[in-house]
């Protein structure tokens, strides 16, 4: 299946061309629209794979509407304008936009500007994916090191002795290292 677009344009240019170079390619537009209801409304179904929004106003509604959807659902976002104001720049690259285009909407480089897009918006899901799972390791760690502190302090044992107790009771228990930690956590602020 090809990956659906979404086009949202609120320019008065027809965008035929456009359209006309991506139903030839990979891509396939599924939906034309100028109403920011409708980018969200198919964004949180699923219903799109991409937003390309060609417009030259109502960028904080827009911008909104695309930090919404990278809360919720997201998906790459490419807008094509003439605003080169580097406030307006900086806010698209804030909220999450995958590529912002700046005069320069050419049916025929569509193609290679919104692959490009959705490569770097992959790279920047997996980098933020792999940033998640670091701090859930590192507040894990945080857990289990302070229940390894509470057995050494109440046992009187070292740190190397204190982790293996809790780590013969997790397998023993049969749960994660970090469950265990809450639970000795939590009948230590109970016994305090």
């Amino acid at each position: 299946m090809k990956p659906r677009i979404l086009l949202f344009n609120t320019t008065a240019d027809d965008l035929l061309d456009v359209q006309g170079h991506l139903s030839d390619s990979i891509y396939e537009v599924t939906a034309v629209t100028s109403q920011l209801s409708d980018i969200s409304r198919a964004a949180l179904t699923g219903s799109i794979d991409i937003v390309m929004a060609v417009t030259e106003k109502r960028f904080d509604q827009l911008f909104s509407c695309i930090q919404q959807i990278n809360v919720q659902n997201p998906i790459p976002v490419i807008v094509f304008t003439y605003e080169d104001s580097r406030d307006v720049i900086q806010a698209a690259i804030k909220v999450g936009v995958s590529a912002y285009i700046v005069d320069g909407l050419q049916a025929k480089r569509i193609v290679s500007i919104i692959d490009t897009a959705c490569f770097r918006f992959n790279e920047q899901q997996l980098i933020k994916e792999e940033l998640e799972r670091t701090k859930n390791t590192l507040s894990e760690r945080k857990i289990i090191d302070k229940a390894k502190g509470i057995i050494m302090q109440r046992s009187k044992i070292s740190e190397n002795e204190a982790y293996k107790a809790m780590r013969k009771m997790a397998m023993n228990k049969n749960i994660k290292m970090v469950d265990l930690a809450k639970s000795i956590i939590s009948a230590s602020e109970i016994l305090a």
